[in-house]
């Protein structure tokens, strides 16, 4: 094979792989990245964490994006079960009575969830959960404790 025809091979070989990265993938909106509409939550495992299945996809488990309810299997006061429970409660009432129109993916928390805003109904979850009370906005970092923001509210 002539120089030439190596680079010619090379340079399309380069191209493809160019092209093949800048194509948007169908498969985007069952991973860990992008935006997918066809979805079901399956199960509520508490107030920020669910199991959803999207069209041709698996079975995901969902840390919502955006809010932070209390613990309920590892609360650290009463006060904090009986409102990660009501926060559960709550998102299982949604989620049987709303659809999910819109997840917005964006990669994976340290325990292998997936993490995503979540709208039902055309509403952003956290909005709703915030708004209600059950939760309090979180974008990543240190989490509240919340039996201490609790018991300065009169909660406990």
């Amino acid at each position: 094979m002539s120089a030439l025809a190596k680079v010619t091979l090379g340079i399309l070989g380069i191209t493809a792989l160019f092209i093949a990265a800048c194509v948007p993938d169908s498969r985007v909106s069952n991973g860990v990245s992008g935006i997918s509409e066809a979805c079901t939550i399956t199960h509520i495992v508490d107030g920020d964490t669910l199991d959803l299945k999207c069209a041709g996809g698996p079975v995901e488990r969902i840390r919502i994006m955006g809010y932070d309810t209390p613990e309920t299997y590892f609360a650290e006061c009463p006060a904090e079960k009986r409102l990660g429970d009501t926060a559960t409660n709550r998102l299982r009432q949604l989620a049987a009575t709303t659809s999910v129109t819109r997840v917005e993916r964006h990669g994976l928390d340290r325990y292998q969830r997936v993490l995503a805003r979540i709208w039902l109904g055309g509403t952003d979850l956290a909005q709703t959960m915030v708004s209600e009370n059950l939760a309090v906005p979180y974008n990543g970092g240190r989490r509240i404790r919340w039996c201490d923001r609790l018991a300065n509210s009169g909660n406990n």
